[in-house]
């Protein structure tokens, strides 16, 4: 009599079971699977010269879980400029330069259970260069001649392709917030023509991320 109660008692409990459960599965592939970042990030932007600091930088980043392991997202980054600056009494050199970015990564997730996740990263982003070079320069002949007083200000928009490798750790802070640190480096490929990957140019940018999951 105990054991036919007991079946009954399974097979009523088990399709309410199987019911939460697929609820619970549902819900938990519906949730979080679309996300948005605000980043600040240090610059470190090596495509004319060894600058002596990084310039701050924000970002904005979109993206979305495609399967288990796996999401596809789009990052926006605007730097700050980098300034390279020579003054003498007859010559003034000033140029600046600030390279933005737009990335499309494909990013592979390890410890999803964890509080604490790992992502790696790879893809590739268009990056926009843009430089001005200002300043004078003062020449005296020797033959007694006036001396001559020269202004330069030049302009110049450059546009590259880049291999971009990343790493960032999620962290939990609640159901929809995330704290993320990350870092990002962009290997130029074509900042010469007919040049070979990799072109020496690099932009690396450690980061630090505000998430909203969905």
């Amino acid at each position: 009599m105990k054991v036919g109660r007991m079946v009954m008692t399974i097979l009523v409990t088990l399709p309410i079971a199987t019911t939460l459960s697929a609820q619970t599965t549902v819900a938990g592939a519906a949730a979080g699977r679309v996300f948005v970042d605000g980043a600040v990030m240090a610059d470190y932007d090596q495509t004319d010269f060894e600058p002596p600091g990084p310039a701050l930088a924000a970002g904005f980043g979109i993206g979305a879980r495609l399967w288990q392991r796996y999401s596809l997202r789009f990052e926006f980054d605007s730097p700050g400029e980098h300034l390279d600056l020579e003054q003498l009494d007859w010559l003034e050199h000033r140029f600046v330069s600030r390279t933005t970015s737009y990335a499309f990564l494909l990013g592979r997730h390890f410890r999803r259970q964890s509080r604490t996740q790992f992502v790696a990263l790879a893809g590739v982003t268009a990056l926009t260069h843009r430089t001005h070079f200002t300043g004078f320069i003062d020449l005296t002949p020797r033959d007694g001649t006036p001396p001559t007083h020269t202004v330069f200000d030049d302009r110049d928009v450059e546009q590259w392709v880049a291999l971009t490798l990343g790493v960032e750790m999620p962290l939990v802070i609640t159901r929809h917030v995330r704290l993320v640190p990350e870092v990002r480096t962009h290997q130029v490929a074509n900042a010469e023509l007919g040049e070979i990957f990799p072109s020496g140019k690099s932009v690396l940018r450690p980061r630090l991320a505000l998430r909203w999951q969905f």
